[in-house]
């Protein structure tokens, strides 16, 4: 065997074994790509299930407006970042024992699946 013949032989099998390594990876993953589940469903229990959980005295006159889920940008889930969930807007009103006072504070609910994963007073904070 001459040396041209040895070295067109290494070659050719160098660049079939690089084809197959590079076949058999798959197909390239893309590193930005978000994910984002379903919008949450049972979202108006859950937020009041938290107010009844962390208000001392459960107010009967409260009003609690539910918004619905919107995107959000907040990564959630996890250290890689692609992963984003839903905020609801909420709205707890209570009144004065007089009636006469109404007080309005807006929260922000953030869900990941069916569960909240942060509550914050401002939306663009995320939890």
């Amino acid at each position: 065997m001459t040396k041209t013949a040895a070295m067109f032989g290494a070659t050719c099998i160098t660049t079939l074994a690089l084809t197959v390594a590079g076949c058999a990876g798959g197909p390239p993953t893309s590193q930005g790509a978000v994910v984002r589940s379903a919008p949450p469903v049972g979202h108006e229990s859950a937020i009041t299930n938290y107010f009844d959980a962390t208000t001392r005295n459960v107010d009967p006159s409260r009003e609690i407006v539910i918004g619905t889920p919107q995107r959000g940008a907040c990564p959630m889930g996890g250290s890689g970042g692609g992963y984003v969930g839903w905020v609801v807007p909420v709205e707890h009103k209570t009144r004065s024992k007089g009636n006469s006072t109404v007080t309005i504070q807006t929260y922000y609910f953030w869900f990941s699946d069916e569960v909240i994963r942060g509550v914050t007073r401002r939306m663009e904070v995320c939890p």
